[in-house]
């Protein structure tokens, strides 16, 4: 028989349980719920059209707020992630992956010395080389691994030797930053000088140029930020300066030449990007700025002999009206200059300007416009080569420079992508990077003599097998009938059953600089070898058929991108490659409006989406730091029609309370000078708080990272985290999370 105070200890033994009990479930609800936002609205009145902005306060400069939240949320993300059982092997796969090749990109040819970029199995970032000869011995020149920063990992973005190849200035930047400081090393004994340059651009893309005798070279810097500024401040009003080796070694006080404010004769836009540039072999320096742009704003020649900082006699030779290409580079030969022009041609034409009289309506069509897309143009001692794009494969043309010459084809070893064209005045051949979906990058050597292309052998083919797997291009029919390029990568003989878990990638924007040519990546295989399909969408906004279909994907035609998108998922299903709850769709940067699009207007259609910094709030997208200058590609809300634009592709404005969302895994680098964190911790917020599907929307975080991926070990561990959401949300077996 038990007592009344027996009874009365067990009910409070109970009771205790219960209460204990509850908090454990608490906890556990607690813990699948990722940390709430503050939510404080602001209303704007744009024109008439009032928009609710529940997060405004996140993007607050030097926000601690905005910081701890986002710390809270990785920390749920990664609590999530792991205990996923699956990731760890995958994970182990794709490192194995990771390692099997060194890869080689970003050649400069000076005079007899190869520099290049060259990933090392197990090293964490790329490290500089240099080759003495085509098939000389190579050294390592530029180690970013044995590089001590203040804060975060080194990375080098760019490099410029100086004209005898004795000298090398580069970008280092910290923790993926791309803004940094130059340094310069001395070829020869490979010891770095004590030039510290700050405030410059880092990241990928060379705004450096050697003057003539190669103590002196040009080089693009940012105005200090002074306290109070807004972030934007950083990012403009750059100027080009000349440094001198052994002078002013941080660079203050360093000369200026060209640039915003440098000469009232020359009107550069506070938002625009300058470059001064010297060719060997040329007496004629080239400055031109330009926005984010494909085209050049202003170009300008003056010769060599009369550069004098500020007073410059610079002298005008083309502006935006003439619709020259700044990205096919520059391609001069003695005082010929020549250019990719789309004005009239909107797949481009080449034209051949005399530098002595610069006067651009002189200037000789050499290479009119086809059905091929001219990408870029270098030039060589032998001829001018041309490389082109034809439904979405490269092809190669070369032009020898006697009057009346026509661009004759060079036969290459296989179809695929040329990522890179090398080219050098003073010497003979090109130098391509050239890759497929299946086949992995070879360093290829053009021999014009010769009239052969070979392997260099400078990059060893991957040690991974892709010999089961194949490409298909196929097209899509978009809402308005226009036919949208897709490629699609899986195992030979995969049945079209519906059952693939799938990822689709699209980006569409930019022109050229946004056109998804075919890649190698041995990673891929951890992927495709459980039965996945990879698939690569080429919406309007791109450049894959030239200016013509850039334009049919910005600003006001921005939506044909996001649209187009949707037809190339559409097809996948229709045609039993997946079916919508095996399908995810990723994107990153301007992508961010594809997937964001893609999920706010069709959540029906994907089991998943994956963000990685993605321009989701395109109606504040130009108060940030880079914000300012992608203004020609989406417009500014300071016109109406520029707001109307802008608010229709914003896929944080159309989110909507109560709908459901597929699962989404969005990704930020805390040190993102491109895209700012605040844009992706804005949709994160809004998506978590809006969707009532009871599916994951995780937000991860990496604070030793910028807009790119950072080390291999965090790239790596990024590509796990990414396919074991995927993986998990399509309800693979191996991959459902454990308590």
């Amino acid at each position: 028989m038990i007592s009344v105070r027996a009874c009365r200890c067990l009910s409070n033994v109970i009771l205790s349980s219960c209460v204990l009990m509850f908090a454990l479930a608490t906890a556990i609800a607690a813990q699948d719920s990722p940390p709430k936002a503050r939510v404080a609205p602001v209303v704007d009145d744009y024109y008439g059209t009032q928009v609710t902005d529940p997060y405004r306060w996140m993007e607050a400069s030097d926000n601690a707020e905005l910081k701890a939240w986002m710390h809270a949320q990785s920390d749920h993300t990664r609590a999530a992630l792991d205990r996923i059982p699956g990731r760890a092997t995958l994970l182990k796969r794709i490192r194995e992956l990771d390692q099997s090749t060194s890869e080689v990109f970003g050649i400069t040819p000076m005079g007899e010395r190869y520099f290049y970029f060259r990933t090392v199995p197990g090293e964490a970032v790329p490290k500089v080389f240099v080759r003495e000869g085509l098939k000389g011995p190579e050294r390592l020149l530029v180690d970013p691994t044995r590089m001590k920063l203040a804060a975060g990992h080194a990375e080098v973005g760019w490099f410029e030797p100086s004209k005898d190849g004795k000298y090398l200035a580069y970008g280092v930047a910290p923790g993926g930053a791309e803004w940094g400081e130059m340094q310069i090393v001395s070829v020869d004994n490979g010891k770095t000088l004590k030039e510290r340059v700050t405030r410059i651009w880092a990241g990928a893309g060379s705004t450096a140029s050697w003057l003539p005798g190669n103590r002196s070279l040009t080089y693009l810097r940012f105005p200090e930020l002074k306290p109070g500024q807004p972030p934007q401040e950083k990012q403009l009003r750059p100027v080009v300066h000349v440094h001198t080796l052994g002078t002013r070694a941080n660079g203050d006080g360093d000369p200026a030449i060209f640039g915003f404010g440098v000469n009232p004769d020359i009107a550069v836009p506070e938002a625009a990007t300058s470059v001064v540039t010297l060719t060997p072999g040329s007496d004629y320096a080239i400055a031109g700025f330009s926005t984010v742009s494909i085209d050049w704003d202003g170009l300008y020649v003056a010769p060599i002999s009369t550069l004098s900082g500020p007073t410059t006699p610079w002298k005008k030779l083309l502006n935006t009206e003439d619709q020259v290409n700044a990205l096919g580079q520059l391609a001069v030969r003695g005082s010929e200059l020549y250019l990719l022009s789309h004005r009239d041609a909107s797949r481009f034409k080449v034209l051949r300007v005399d530098l002595k009289a610069a006067d651009l309506s002189k200037a000789t069509v050499v290479v009119p416009q086809s059905t091929l897309v001219i990408e870029a143009i270098g030039a060589a001692a032998d001829g001018l080569y041309i490389q082109d794009l034809n439904g979405g494969l490269n092809e190669l043309r070369r032009l020898a420079y006697a009057e009346g010459s026509e661009a004759k084809p060079v036969a290459l070893p296989f179809q695929g992508a040329i990522r890179f064209t090398a080219t050098s005045p003073s010497g003979q051949g090109a130098l391509l990077r050239m890759r497929s979906w299946n086949r992995s990058n070879e360093i290829l050597y053009v021999d014009a003599d010769a009239g052969a292309v070979s392997n260099t052998g400078w990059q060893p083919p991957a040690s991974v097998d892709f010999s089961g797997i194949e490409a298909r291009e196929v097209m899509a029919v978009s809402y308005d009938g226009t036919r949208v390029p897709l490629s699609i990568v899986l195992k030979k003989g995969a049945a079209l059953d519906g059952s693939h878990p799938t990822l689709i990638g699209s980006y569409g924007a930019y022109g050229p600089v946004g056109t998804a040519k075919p890649s190698f990546d041995s990673k891929a295989l951890a992927w495709l070898e459980r039965g996945g399909i990879l698939a690569i969408a080429h919406p309007r906004g791109g450049g894959e058929f030239g200016e013509e279909w850039h334009l049919g994907g910005m600003k006001q035609t921005k939506l044909n991108t996001v649209f187009d998108t949707i037809a190339c998922a559409d097809y996948l299903v229709e045609q039993k490659y997946t079916s919508p709850t095996k399908l995810a769709i990723s994107g990153a940067s301007a992508g961010g409006i594809s997937v964001g699009g893609a999920i706010t207007w069709r959540p029906d259609l994907f089991a998943a989406a994956i963000d990685h910094a993605g321009v989701t709030d395109t109606l504040r997208f130009e108060t940030s730091a880079n914000g300012p200058s992608n203004i020609p590609e989406f417009g500014s809300v300071t016109t109406e029609e520029g707001f109307r634009a802008l608010h229709a592709m914003s896929s944080y404005a159309h989110v909507r309370d109560g709908r459901a969302y597929p699962a989404v895994l969005l990704e930020t680098g805390f040190n993102d000078p491109r895209v700012d964190s605040w844009v992706i911790g804005k949709m994160a917020a809004r998506l978590q708080a809006a969707t009532s599907s009871g599916k994951p929307v995780l937000l991860r975080v990496d604070f030793d990272s910028g807009h790119f991926g950072g080390t291999k070990e965090q790239t790596d561990a990024l590509t796990a985290d990414e396919w074991t959401f995927l993986l998990w949300q399509f309800g693979d077996p191996e991959f459902q999370p454990g308590r």
